[in-house]
């Protein structure tokens, strides 16, 4: 009976587990990792107010993974780094990523990048219509970068940063574009919150 008991407490935490996975890829392992350089803060006020997946308004470090689950399905996976759902549209890969800060399962990354193929970490969807931004996107032209933002330093990345102070946690907004033949091929955003001294 004990057992039997185990095995069922076991299958019933292997399901409510992420699936393991390889690792990100593409535009998610690059705001993931270090493939950007967001050591100074460049901006003063925090560049991305607005992130809409379809119907669906993502908040960083507010939205959970499990939400995307619910409105466009998927699978949540990990690596034991990283926790994440990814669409692919067949011209977009989607990323939605929390880390070890997130609890594994608030979003603190979105990436996306333009592509026709499906990665491995990535599930195919009808559903999942892409995402939009309020500041410029996939395709945008250097010059509108920098129009939106004032500058826009950088050979194949271009990058920005700025500090929130707030009361207990200074919160830190990072984004990063990867271009291509002089337009965003890919374009990530991420917010951590950093403790504040006292």
């Amino acid at each position: 009976m004990r057992r039997i008991f185990a095995l069922a407490l076991l299958a019933t935490t292997a399901l409510a587990a992420p699936a393991q996975a390889a690792g990100l890829s593409g535009m998610g392992a690059n705001i993931f990792g270090s493939f950007f350089n967001f050591s100074k803060a460049n901006l003063e006020q925090q560049p991305v107010k607005k992130i809409s997946a379809g119907k669906l308004d993502i908040d960083l470090q507010r939205t959970k993974l499990s939400a995307l689950v619910k409105a466009f399905g998927g699978t949540i996976q990990s690596d034991g780094d990283a926790t994440w759902v990814c669409y692919s549209t067949g011209e977009t890969n989607n990323w939605f990523i929390s880390n070890a800060l997130g609890g594994q399962e608030f979003v603190m990354m979105v990436a996306v990048e333009a592509a026709s193929r499906k990665p491995a970490d990535c599930d195919a969807s009808e559903s999942f219509t892409g995402l939009t931004f309020n500041v410029p996107g996939l395709g945008a032209k250097t010059a509108e970068i920098k129009a939106h933002f004032g500058s826009a330093a950088g050979s194949g990345k271009i990058t920005y940063r700025a500090d929130q102070p707030g009361g207990y946690t200074d919160n830190a907004q990072y984004l990063g574009y990867q271009m291509k033949g002089g337009a965003v091929a890919g374009i990530g955003v991420g917010e951590t919150s950093i403790p504040t001294t006292h």
